[in-house]
């Protein structure tokens, strides 16, 4: 073939995946950053394209049907919970106005009801998470529950295996479900130890290296779960790796925030991995009597409410969430965050809080893991800045961490960072407590994290050079498709 021929052919090809993309787009920022693609990145372009870009829930390259049948489960699930708590309160338990207007919007937007009578501990780090999470599953009698996007084999997935390996001999049910590109690098030796041993694992969208049309790498499994026998539960930003307990490279060690849970919200917490492992493994033997045994919980605890995501949701509740809280929010606002590139509706949430006298500050990492992550997150704290956001980088280690915190009153740890993938296309899950002595607690750890940060200012972006500013521009163009 002559190369006109290929020229007409690659014409073709180009044309019918841009009116693909126009039919198929969900937002048109995303259209319109994929068309320049397509258009200016000959080859690399249209591979990039199918590999990222295609819209896999208008084919059947992603069993959303499934999906959607895990979905009406998670609803089987609801009703279960209700049943099995027989609370016999109203469905909106706040008092206080505030409290009451997010925990609404919340259940309006698919999220579990808030309940009362649990216990909170906020985790700061890896060292004293793990030793958490550990003593928990030392002390399984009936079942172990274990959930992550990322698990890296290393010193903590050795210490995991063992004492998965141990409780499952001792008759400990044990399921373990994992992320098929966070955990990517996860061994078939890894897995075969496992099952070898009676540990039930699954793998949640592998990638089908022989299979191209199974290609997935967007909706993702982001959730990080663990419940052990119905009674604690753990939750929040920590993956299984040693970058959470020794330094690897030159971001250190990471710098991070969980929850551990007691009460009726492990329970929601159980019902969100009951849905993810029936979708991967199409049984439903989580949600069992036996898997939702007595909570153990306080009578004097505090109410939490569970809020869980992803690309099949009807409602975006993680989002919603986050708006209900900005929104919301009567004297101050502050996030810590690692990946900061927000859509229109945040960044203007964000700035009609600031100019209603909120005091909105943001911590965030001065090193980044991605270099067009960072590229793009710096676009756009120029424009936060300009609103009169607040912004420090936090200075010695990289900061992993998805936290919100309103006023005193409410505070949110999870999974959600505050960009496109969290916000549209991952699974996510995040937990809001409604409590003061919380809220505090997660105050107290926010200001200690910035006495190692410094504040930003917008003189930074007067001063740019030329080529800093081309570099964040182009990630800002970007930033739709991160």
């Amino acid at each position: 073939m002559d190369f006109r021929l290929w020229s007409t052919i690659y014409f073709i090809l180009i044309a019918l995946l841009s009116v693909n993309l126009i039919m198929t787009g969900e937002r048109p920022t995303k259209t319109l950053a994929w068309l320049l693609v397509l258009v200016f990145m000959p080859i690399i372009g249209p591979l990039l394209y199918f590999t990222f870009g295609v819209n896999r829930k208008q084919y059947g390259f992603i069993n959303f049907q499934k999906r959607r049948r895990a979905k009406k489960y998670l609803v089987k699930a609801d009703h279960y919970l209700r049943e099995r708590l027989k609370t016999g309160e109203r469905e909106i338990i706040n008092s206080e106005r505030q409290l009451r207007n997010v925990e609404q919007v919340n259940l309006n937007s698919d999220a579990f009801r808030a309940s009362r009578n649990n216990d909170l501990l906020l985790l700061v780090d890896g060292e004293v998470t793990f030793r958490a999470i550990l003593n928990a599953l030392e002390k399984a009698e009936h079942f172990i529950h274990i959930q992550y996007y990322i698990f890296e084999e290393g010193e903590l997935a050795d210490r995991f295996a063992e004492l998965m390996i141990r409780k499952a001999q001792a008759g400990v049910k044990v399921r373990f479900l994992y992320d098929g590109v966070g955990s990517i690098r996860l061994s078939r030796d890894y897995l075969e130890r496992l099952r070898d041993n009676g540990i039930e694992t699954e793998c949640f969208f592998p990638l089908y290296v022989n299979r191209v049309m199974r290609w997935q790498i967007n909706y993702r499994n982001h959730r990080k779960i663990v419940v052990v026998d119905g009674k604690t539960g753990f939750t929040g930003g920590i993956n299984v790796s040693d970058k959470y307990i020794r330094e690897q490279d030159e971001l250190g060690v990471w710098h991070d925030h969980h929850v551990q849970l007691s009460g009726p919200a492990v329970w929601h917490l159980n019902a969100v991995f009951s849905v993810d492992w029936y979708y991967c493994s199409g049984k439903e033997d989580v949600l069992t009597e036996e898997n939702f045994l007595d909570k153990g919980s306080s009578s004097t605890g505090k109410i939490a409410q569970v809020i869980a995501s992803g690309p099949d949701s009807a409602i975006p509740s993680v989002l919603n969430q986050i708006l209900a809280m900005i929104n919301h929010a009567e004297r101050y606002i502050y996030i810590i965050n690692p990946y900061v590139v927000p859509d229109a509706l945040i960044i203007k949430a964000l700035e009609i809080a600031v100019r209603g006298g909120v005091d909105v500050r943001i911590l965030l990492p001065s090193k980044s893991d991605s270099i067009l992550v960072k590229w793009a997150m710096r676009s756009y704290l120029e424009e936060l800045l300009r609103v009169g956001v607040k912004i420090m980088q936090y200075r010695p280690r990289f900061l992993h961490g998805k936290v919100i915190l309103v006023d005193d009153v409410m505070a949110s740890i999870g999974t959600a960072n505050l960009d496109i993938r969290s916000l549209y296309q991952n699974y996510e899950i995040n937990v809001l407590v409604y409590d003061r002595d919380f809220a505090q607690q997660v105050k107290e750890a926010f200001y200690r994290s910035c006495e190692e940060a410094t504040e930003m200012v917008l003189t930074y972006y007067k001063n740019l050079s030329g080529i800093n500013k081309l570099k964040y521009q182009f990630g800002k163009i970007l930033s739709p498709l991160m």
